[in-house]
């Protein structure tokens, strides 16, 4: 029996130091894997720091010992066109939302949407980004785990074609959290103001006097499916709207333009308790 112990685990420690392997050469080439296989041997000779507790490869460890290696090609000899995919199993809304934010972040602020399909097996959203460079990975995975997700698997189908499987069971929406009960004053916004309602009664607004506001508020539950959408085609002051119960988030706007806004405006949540 302490043989054929023996057997499994060495034929298990082998294939997953073939499938670490594999990955390694996946992600830069074939050609470079032959050139560097020495050097490859020394970076990734404790195979089990890249594995995951269930034994799979940990694509971010892996780039980001290829990339602070330098054995990662981060960029093209001139621009292309970048094919990304996404997939995950839920949430489909707030997912797109925080993919478009991660890429913003990392300056990637123009792409078209190839295709978007959600089925039994979950959602995916294929775009092509026009760029020098690929989207580095593992910056990418941090943009990420801010937003409570983690990347699971990266499939480079090409120099120019990334899939990712992003777990998003903790996903969650960058939400100003505001005190209730309180009046808060917010800053000239850059983008729309997003605010947590959760458990709240109702929400007042009161915008600068020298400015002119034109509201567009909407309010959405906790997957960013729209419960209530209020707007109003006159100058505005002040506001009072009652919130519905099953609203998470309500996103704060100028019907025109946020310059409308731009010396900010004050709100005040009233709690349900």
């Amino acid at each position: 029996m302490v043989r054929i112990a023996l057997v499994l685990f060495f034929i298990t420690t082998f294939i997953q130091a073939s499938l670490l392997d594999k990955k390694i050469e996946h992600f830069i080439g074939q050609r470079q894997y032959k050139i560097q296989k020495n050097l490859i041997k020394i970076l990734f000779k404790d195979k089990n720091e890249f594995l995951n507790t269930d034994k799979s490869v940990n694509d971010i460890k892996v780039l980001t010992k290829l990339k602070t290696s330098g054995l990662l090609k981060l960029f093209y000899n001139n621009p292309q066109k970048l094919n990304l995919s996404f997939f995950t199993k839920d949430n489909s809304l707030i997912f797109m939302r925080v993919i478009n934010e991660s890429l913003l972040s990392m300056g990637y602020n123009f792409f078209l949407t190839k295709r978007a399909l959600k089925d039994e097996n979950g959602f995916l959203w294929e775009i092509i980004i026009s760029t020098e460079h690929i989207v580095d990975p593992t910056i990418f995975a941090k943009r990420l785990e801010v937003r409570g997700c983690y990347i699971k698997e990266i499939d480079k189908k090409s120099e120019n074609e990334w899939i990712y499987e992003i777990n998003t069971d903790n996903i969650k929406v960058d939400a100003k959290q505001v005190e209730p009960n309180t009046t808060v004053k917010l800053k000239k916004p850059i983008k729309p103001y997003w605010i947590n309602v959760k458990e709240m009664k109702s929400i007042s607004f009161r915008s600068r006097i020298a400015d002119k506001w034109y509201p567009n508020i909407v309010f959405y539950d906790e997957k960013l499916h729209i419960v209530k959408d209020y707007r109003k085609d006159e100058i505005t002051n002040t506001l009072k709207i009652n919130i519905p119960r099953d609203a998470k988030y309500v996103k704060v706007a100028d019907i025109y333009t946020l310059d409308n806004i731009k010396r900010g405006i004050s709100i005040y949540l009233r709690s349900r308790n």
